[in-house]
């Protein structure tokens, strides 16, 4: 990936929402009865999805709780891709994914399945996503994958209670045929405890530890909501080539970071929500507009927060002044978690900005 794509006008990733959990859990069951009849109808999913067609982002998600517990999920990513995207589809834990229900993607021409595994260990996965057996499932499905040739990609939310979970996780994983593993650091959600979010220290073994594991795994490893990750690893190239403190080094001259896309993800992605709801990120709930009364393309080119998103000179703190803010620019959605101001500096990073070393010296 080159860095003259133009997330002005295209985001690079576009997310649906297909449903969202309209009820608590109950034993093994969970209610998607859509019972305030909020959730888009598929006719306006299949207006959205000629929206977003329009917009051209190179990768689009169906999401959601649960999207294959949709009704017409196969019809819809079949539409996507007569609408020429290329479908992708993130299945949580709580799915009961089957053999036939992957068959059926697969001739739907889903472009890729993305499965979520956070740990090495069935205990410590059932644990943390409170769906029991799930990890034994999720291998399963895998397996399934592999069988029916739809390509795969592995998603991690890496919190503080699974950070050393990593060797085991790529342990597991490297038995199977994947195309990318998707290491999340996930911005806390409202009445979300804050114990959980990694310290800036925390943060910068686990980046040591995936760029470790990124050059011996057959498969790209990327990473989401940690930015922070790209001067990392460019530091880490400066280093190896020994030429230290040249800043002047373009960080991807030589073909770019695999599998990461050389600009912060807040300037150039869009989610939908299951009602119609427009924002930057599902972590960044700041809404830009709704669906059923507002143009897609317009509001990501034109609207806010977008416009605003794609100014790195809104940045503040350090982050504001730091000779990686085009490269890196910070979390957004952790900001805005953290400080309630998405424009604030990245509250995990322990980086200090030449500027502000310069200072702290004075």
């Amino acid at each position: 990936m080159t860095t003259n794509f133009d997330f002005q006008s295209h985001p690079f990733v576009a997310i649906w929402e297909t449903n969202a959990r309209s009820g608590p859990q109950t034993g093994d069951t969970l209610d998607f009865s859509n019972r305030d009849g909020l959730e888009l109808t598929d006719k306006e999913a299949e207006q959205l999805i000629r929206d977003i067609a329009e917009l051209r982002p190179p990768v689009f998600f169906f999401a959601g709780d649960d999207p294959l517990r949709r009704e017409n999920i196969y019809s819809l990513v079949q539409y996507a891709a007569s609408c020429g995207l290329h479908p992708n589809m993130i299945v949580g834990p709580n799915s009961n994914l089957t053999r036939a229900a992957i068959s059926d993607l697969k001739k739907a021409d889903l472009s890729r399945l993305g499965l979520t595994l956070d740990a090495g260990t069935a205990q410590m996965h059932d644990h943390l996503c409170a769906f029991p057996g799930s990890f034994a499932r999720t291998l399963e499905a895998m397996k399934w994958a592999n069988e029916c040739r739809l390509p795969l990609q592995i998603h991690t939310n890496l919190r503080r209670r699974n950070l050393q979970q990593l060797k085991q996780i790529a342990s597991v994983i490297r038995c199977f045929r994947i195309v990318a593993w998707i290491v999340s650091f996930p911005a806390p959600q409202p009445r979300e405890s804050l114990h959980d979010v990694p310290s800036a220290a925390e943060f910068e073994e686990a980046f040591a530890l995936i760029h470790e594991l990124a050059q011996e795994l057959p498969f790209k490893v990327k990473t989401e909501e940690a930015p922070h990750y790209r001067p990392f690893v460019v530091q880490q190239r400066i280093r190896v080539r020994g030429a230290a403190g040249s800043l002047a080094v373009l960080p991807f001259e030589d073909g770019g970071i695999p599998g990461i896309l050389p600009i912060n993800e807040a300037m150039a992605s869009i989610f939908i929500s299951s009602t119609g709801e427009i924002f930057p990120a599902k972590a960044l709930r700041i809404s830009g507009g709704n669906i059923r009364r507002d143009k897609l393309a317009e509001i990501y080119r034109n609207g806010e927060p977008f416009a605003s998103l794609r100014d790195p000179d809104n940045v503040k703190g350090k982050c504001g002044e730091c000779e990686f803010k085009d490269l890196c620019g910070g979390s957004r959605a952790r900001a805005w978690a953290l400080h309630g101001d998405m424009f604030e500096e990245e509250p995990c990073c322990s980086y200090l900005p030449i500027a502000a070393a310069a200072r702290k010296v004075g």
